[in-house]
């Protein structure tokens, strides 16, 4: 029986982004522990005039929660640099091993302190995780899958968080120490297998042609594309080595100095992490690691409950996404559903100010809660890192995920540590009127998309990198042709003799196709830096502007 097209490419991604199920475990396992009696006692302050006797500040409770997101900045910062000198595979061992070790500190801790000290090391991996495994899936995924595979980081992120609530639904109810002591050792499991698998995934063929590992990439190709016996790895290598040569030529190695000297390096950084800073400023942070709490202290009981019902919103959304993103593209759907998120989050906020609320009005502020994170994961929360990784393209790839993935967590770190202040009644007081703090930050993500995220739908990273390149205005990446268009359709015309032929887009990736058609998927078939006809126009060595407008 013939293996499903693209079988082993699928295979190696869909063991990589494991790694976003210790992100999503991560912000809902400690959610729930902070609510459990017994890790309440043992870590939190003296309190006489409450029924347990103890209780946790605002401080306090934000402390952990957030210096954990600290942890993940630097973790996704360094990184870069271990991801260059090793491979992406390296940095995912260096991830899985900060996690655990994170993990055991947190199962020994006899103080907040130490809590606090395990949590930050625990972060350091995940934040290495959130760089290495996005650029693995972009690097390795066929073009025409790259939107749904890089956004599946989003859906096993959700998994995760639906595990974790699970897992705290489960044990909240045990009066001992084993109560959070379990949530906390279920971290340990997928770094393990992590461990245990990264040597059987290949590495990416362009980190290693960058390294002059040619035959490594070779290698490699041909175990992407294991299940199509008639593939020839030689002329998408001699794309890549091609490209890489080119590069090399016109002395572009890249520069930290370039992201803010050149204009199209510049361009590209300021719209790779404006997209992850877009993520997280429309607040959702605060739903991922405050939602047991925030739902037990606007008066709803059965609060880890419906904190699981929130995180299968979560999964909902990213599932339906998956239908979603092919169809429509990036741009559309984050402009649409960021405007019905402003006005779901303005509901929450107007609901939540009169002080003496009902059982009603306090159930109608969650199901808007649980709408508005249904609407972050049909767009925001997995095409951020989607289009993060595919505008990260070129020389400087790895220097501008390392600092797009470090302002992420930057300020995830700003909203998950000011919550508390904000939400508080011994403090700023806002209780759900938060959600107008947050539904501002929503309008300044809508507002970034437009003017600044283009199409991308359907592009190769050299297409996307060409029309950095020609400093195509944003509203005309969906109609630009490209010059890698025009020459994939010359090809087609004087290799195959077919002149109506395209490239495998999207919606049809599980469709079989004529056999010309499969030949032609590849030299295309992993967005790889191919390379193209050059000229110099002053900035370094870029494509020639032999590219009009499709009507």
């Amino acid at each position: 029986m013939a293996l499903p097209k693209h079988f082993y490419a699928l295979l190696f991604c869909g063991f990589a982004v494991l790694g976003a199920v210790l992100y999503g475990y991560d912000g809902t396992y400690f959610t729930g522990i902070v609510a459990m009696n017994p890790f309440i006692i043992k870590f939190g302050e003296t309190a006489p005039n409450t029924t347990l006797g103890y209780k946790f500040d605002g401080l306090h409770l934000a402390i952990p929660a957030s210096f954990v997101m600290i942890g993940e900045a630097v973790g996704s910062f360094v990184a870069g640099p271990i991801g260059e000198k090793t491979g992406r595979r390296g940095a995912m061992i260096a991830a899985a091993i900060g996690v655990i070790a994170g993990t055991i500190i947190q199962l020994v801790a006899p103080s907040w302190a130490v809590i606090v000290v395990g949590r930050v090391v625990l972060g350091l991996g995940i934040g290495a995780v959130s760089n290495c495994v996005p650029l693995y899936l972009s690097e390795i995924s066929p073009t025409a899958l790259r939107g749904v595979v890089v956004g599946s980081w989003q859906f096993f992120l959700a998994i995760g968080q639906v595990v974790g609530a699970c897992v705290c639904q489960g044990t909240q109810g045990i009066a001992s120490k084993a109560s959070y002591e379990i949530p906390i050792g279920v971290n340990l499991l997928i770094p393990t297998i992590m461990l245990a698998g990264v040597f059987f995934i290949p590495e990416t063929p362009r980190w290693l042609i960058r390294h002059g590992k040619i035959e490594g990439a070779r290698k490699s190709l041909i175990r992407i594309n294991k299940e199509d016996k008639t593939f020839v790895p030689e002329p998408q290598l001699k794309l890549m080595v091609d490209d890489h040569e080119a590069e090399m030529r016109g002395g572009q190695t890249g520069s930290w100095g370039e992201l803010m000297s050149d204009p199209i390096e510049r361009r590209k950084f300021f719209c790779a992490v404006g997209i992850l800073v877009a993520q997280q400023i429309t607040g959702v942070q605060f739903i991922f690691s405050y939602a047991t709490v925030f739902v037990r202290d606007i008066g709803l009981g059965s609060a880890f409950l419906i904190t699981i019902i929130i995180d299968v919103c979560e999964v909902i959304g990213v599932v339906i996404s998956f239908f979603l993103i092919p169809r429509y593209g990036r741009r559309p759907l984050l402009l649409t559903t960021g405007i019905a998120m402003v006005v779901s989050l303005l509901i929450v906020g107007g609901v939540g100010t009169p002080s003496n609320r009902s059982t009603g009005e306090n159930t109608c502020i969650v199901v808007f809660i649980m709408i508005y994170v249904l609407l972050f994961n049909l767009a925001f929360g997995p095409l951020a890192w989607v289009l993060s990784t595919e505008l990260a393209t070129g020389r400087n790839r790895n220097r501008i995920t390392a600092v797009a993935t470090f302002c992420f967590w930057t300020v995830a770190f700003v909203v998950t540590f000011t919550l508390p202040y904000l939400f508080d009644a011994d403090k700023a007081g806002l209780g759900p009127m938060v959600g107008y703090v947050y539904a501002g930050g929503c309008t300044i993500s809508v507002v970034f998309v437009y003017f600044m995220i283009g199409e991308t739908k359907g592009r190769s990273l050299e297409e996307i990198n060409e029309m950095y390149m020609n400093r195509v205005a944003v509203k005309d990446w969906k109609r630009y042709e490209t010059t890698l268009q025009k020459q994939h359709t010359a090809d087609l015309n004087t290799n195959m003799g077919a002149s109506n032929l395209s490239s495998e887009t999207e919606l049809d990736v599980f469709v079989d196709r004529p056999k010309n058609e499969e030949a032609v998927e590849g030299a295309y078939g992993l967005g790889s830096q191919t390379s193209l006809p050059r000229t110099n126009n002053g900035h370094g060595n870029q494509y020639k502007p032999e590219v009009e407008h499709r009507e």
